[in-house]
């Protein structure tokens, strides 16, 4: 009985984990569009500086260049579907925000 039991905890996490990547994916896509909206004309790349933290930086020049920093954890809340990341991506004017910063330093965007 007690094996049955953690094989079904360990099915549950699993599910769960992988809703949440899915998530975080889903929600990654919709940053991804929202700079290229906002920035056309740039290059944009991104890496997952460590396991929780994903670094999107905007390029047009060596002069102009633009970098956002956003949780995992943000983005794989059940509470944030695509819809409401995108609604917050131009409700907090992450654009803007990012283009206040000097050059070669970082907008953290994290959920208020």
């Amino acid at each position: 009985m007690m094996r049955l039991r953690r094989l079904w905890k360990s099915e549950k996490c699993d599910r769960m984990s992988n809703e949440n990547t899915a998530r975080l994916e889903a929600n990654l896509d919709v940053v991804r569009e929202y700079l290229v909206g906002q920035f056309k004309g740039f290059e944009i790349t991104e890496k997952q500086d460590r396991p929780l933290v994903y670094s999107f930086t905007v390029t047009k020049s060596s002069e102009e260049q633009y970098q956002v920093k956003v949780w995992g954890p943000q983005l794989s809340d059940v509470g944030n579907t695509p819809e409401s990341t995108k609604r917050r991506l131009i409700t907090d004017d992450v654009a803007g925000r990012m283009k206040g910063r000097s050059q070669g330093e970082y907008f953290a965007w994290v959920k208020r």
